[in-house]
């Protein structure tokens, strides 16, 4: 593939999304082990994320390039990013779900079946986008 010059931007939500992991998986953790602080490192993870995915899907749709990069964009690799930006939607909308979810239980004191339902797939699918976003960039800008 050789090396191609890392964007600036893509440099910046690859590394500003190691955290969320931690995030998620103390949030997911605690959630299910009753550990503390599940609320706090749960809504952080959302709000990280949802404000990163939603930055750089921005972005990248109003133009944002590859500050001079160019990047040999195959049919394959196209599909492979519109499946990778497919789960990320789904991923958002999960996470506003869990959110919301979330809240209620919190207002309302009680669990919720319906954020206990929804953080398996949540997770599943957050680290399927996450881990195929890291892949890339390490492919392309790393390796």
């Amino acid at each position: 593939m050789g090396m191609v010059a890392a964007p600036l931007a893509s440099t910046f939500v690859a590394l500003a999304l190691i955290p969320v992991a931690f995030l998620f998986t103390h949030a997911y953790l605690s959630g299910r082990r009753g550990w503390k602080h599940h609320i706090l490192s749960g809504t952080m993870a959302v709000a990280w994320d949802l404000s990163l995915s939603i930055f750089y899907m921005l972005y990248r749709t109003f133009g944002g390039q590859t500050d001079g990069s160019i990047l040999t964009i195959t049919p394959s690799m196209t599909t492979y990013f519109a499946v990778h930006g497919v789960i990320a939607v789904i991923v958002m909308v999960l996470e506003v779900l869990m959110l919301a979810t979330g809240y209620l239980m919190w207002r309302k004191k009680k669990p919720s079946q319906w954020h206990a339902s929804l953080t398996k797939p949540m997770i599943f699918l957050w680290f399927l986008a996450f881990l195929s976003g890291e892949v890339v960039y390490i492919v392309y800008y790393v390796l």
